[in-house]
């Protein structure tokens, strides 16, 4: 294996060893949006059930949020190289699994098992970045990798309408090829780092946390499908919930480590981490429904659509990546948030004209916000992070938004009810616009 030079000599981001972290997390964010195009077609070949369908969709929100800070765990141990190695070879062996599903209980095997794969990257690629990019090569680092789970959702919501028209499973096996390339470019570009020793606690704080992430998203998931609480569901959560802060207060060895929560920037990083979910995270849920819901449109042209917001994205993060020289990530976040929430508000008083100048600022401003909150929150976030941390802190950023984002899918479907009018949805982008503005405040 070649020796990699020190990160602190790198001037400027090298392409090969970046492109492995950001081909994971396309595949994250494509993997998660191409499913909603396909399900009509895979419902009707496998004969899913109403409950199954929701399953289907569900179930790897709910594997991924669940092991995150077990992923997260695992790599500040065991070494970020390895988690990725082990977490692209679950994804990729799930994928295989999707694609040959011929029955509900397969799929849905499948489907858990991206979800695991996945939580084992996600806090696996944010390490390895900070691994290989210090200083003005972290920051465009971090731009790039935006950009490119960006792309990665847009890309799922067109990718998933083209290669439903040929078979439902090509959506799973998509993700092979570009998979195993990310394999080979991570042993080849990355050192074998292990940052702790190994001992007795790996798994108890890390799966007291994952039983309480999950039980809670499992919690708001039976919300957001039924409109009502669920008993059971809500009384889990409650007990997993009050364990786990019962371990991180009196524990010898906490997951979060006392050390870990006092470091500066990860409360802001991981609070507006959340609420970067609720806010211009959620767009494109919110944007899918209503073109597909309230103006007819195909997957195709939805996913067309998406196209010029995906560019203005990238457009915010090459913003990002060239002021982040001359302003701090806070300050750039505080203008991420700020544009996010006048570009929501706008969309909110002009939602009967799709094609009006007011929409189409409200998305210009709102894909440039999206562009410069993501890579500035992470920087905020994990920048003070020691490298032996990078896997819990990130893995914690990343667990806020996916709640945060249950609890807000939860009451959007509240908001929208059963046949939502146009003052329905123009309350949900009041909400997110709200929301963005918080965010902004926290930056602040």
């Amino acid at each position: 294996m070649a020796q990699l030079p020190c990160p602190a000599s790198r001037s400027s981001v090298s392409l090969l060893p970046l492109l492995a972290p950001c081909i994971a997390q396309a595949l994250i964010a494509l993997d998660y949006a191409s499913i909603y195009v396909a399900l009509p077609a895979l419902t009707h070949q496998l004969a899913l059930s109403t409950s199954e369908m929701q399953w289907v969709i569900s179930v790897y929100g709910l594997s991924f949020a669940a092991l995150l800070l077990l992923g997260g765990s695992l790599c500040d141990r065991l070494g970020a190289r390895l988690v990725f190695t082990a977490g692209i070879s679950v994804f990729l062996l799930a994928s295989m699994l999707g694609g040959m599903a011929t029955d509900v209980m397969p799929l849905l095997i499948a489907r858990s098992g991206q979800g695991l794969g996945a939580a084992m990257l996600q806090p696996a690629v944010m390490a390895l970045i900070a691994q290989n990019f210090q200083g003005k090569s972290h920051n465009r680092a971090l731009a790039i990798w935006g950009a490119t789970g960006a792309l990665g959702l847009v890309s799922g919501v067109m990718l998933g309408g083209i290669l439903t028209a040929v078979s439902w499973r090509m959506i799973f096996f998509i993700n092979v090829p570009p998979g195993l390339l990310a394999l080979w470019l991570v042993r080849r570009h990355y050192l074998p780092i292990h940052t702790r020793e190994i001992t007795s606690t790996l798994g108890i704080g890390a799966l007291m946390g994952c039983a309480a992430a999950g039980s809670c998203v499992w919690a708001l998931m039976r919300y957001s499908d039924t409109g009502v609480a669920d008993f059971l569901a809500n009384r889990v959560a409650c007990v997993m919930l009050l364990l786990f802060i019962f371990h991180e207060r009196y524990a010898a060895e906490p997951l979060l480590s006392r050390t870990l929560r006092q470091i500066p920037g990860l409360q802001t990083g991981w609070l507006c981490s959340a609420l970067y979910m609720a806010s211009v995270g959620s767009q494109f849920y919110v944007m899918t429904l209503l073109w597909q819901q309230m103006f007819s449109l195909d997957t195709i042209r939805t996913g067309l659509l998406f196209t010029p917001l995906a560019l203005l994205i990238v457009v915010g993060n090459i913003i990002y990546s060239r002021l982040s020289a001359r302003f701090t990530h806070a300050r750039l976040l505080m203008a991420g948030f700020a544009c996010a929430g006048i570009g929501l508000k706008l969309l909110s008083v002009a939602l009967t004209d799709s094609f009006s100048l007011t929409v189409i600022t409200g998305l210009a401003l709102s894909g440039l916000g999206h562009g410069l909150i993501y890579p500035a929150m992470f920087a905020v976030g994990l920048t003070n992070v020691p490298l032996a941390q990078q896997g819990r802190a990130s893995a914690l950023m990343i667990t806020s938004q996916y709640m945060s984002g249950a609890v807000t899918l939860a009451i959007i479907s509240v908001l929208l009810g059963v046949a939502p009018a146009f003052n329905d949805w123009s309350s949900v982008f009041d909400l997110l616009s709200a929301l963005a503005f918080i965010g902004m405040m926290v930056a602040i």
